[in-house]
C-alpha cells in the first residue's frame, strides 16, 4: 500500500516537472523566438511592397501612349438554368 502511494507521489512530481518545462519552454519561445519570426515576416512583406512600387515606377507612361489595364475580377456568368426565362413580343402601337 505504501509503495502504491509512493509511486503516485512520484508520478505527480513527474507531471509537475513536465508542466514546468513546457511552461518555461513556451515562455522562452514567445519571448525570444516569436518576435524574430514576426519580424522576418514583416520584412518580407515590406520588401514585396518595395519591389512592387519599383516595378510601377519603371513602367512610366509617356503622354499619348495607350495602356490596357485588366481587372482581376471576373464577370459573373449565368447559365441558362439560372433565373427565369421571359419571352417578349413586340407590340405595334400604331393608331
Amino acid at each position: 500500500m505504501i509503495l502504491f502511494i509512493l509511486v503516485n507521489i512520484v508520478s505527480f512530481f513527474d507531471l509537475l516537472v513536465i508542466l514546468f518545462v513546457l511552461y518555461y519552454g513556451f515562455k522562452f519561445f514567445m519571448r525570444f523566438i516569436a518576435p524574430r519570426v514576426v519580424d522576418n515576416a514583416a520584412n518580407k512583406i515590406y520588401q514585396d511592397m518595395q519591389n512592387k512600387a519599383a516595378a510601377e515606377q519603371e513602367r512610366k507612361v509617356r503622354k499619348g501612349d495607350m495602356t490596357i489595364e485588366y481587372s482581376n475580377r471576373r464577370q459573373k456568368q449565368f447559365g441558362r438554368k439560372e433565373g427565369d426565362y421571359i419571352e417578349f413580343e413586340e407590340i405595334d402601337d400604331k393608331k
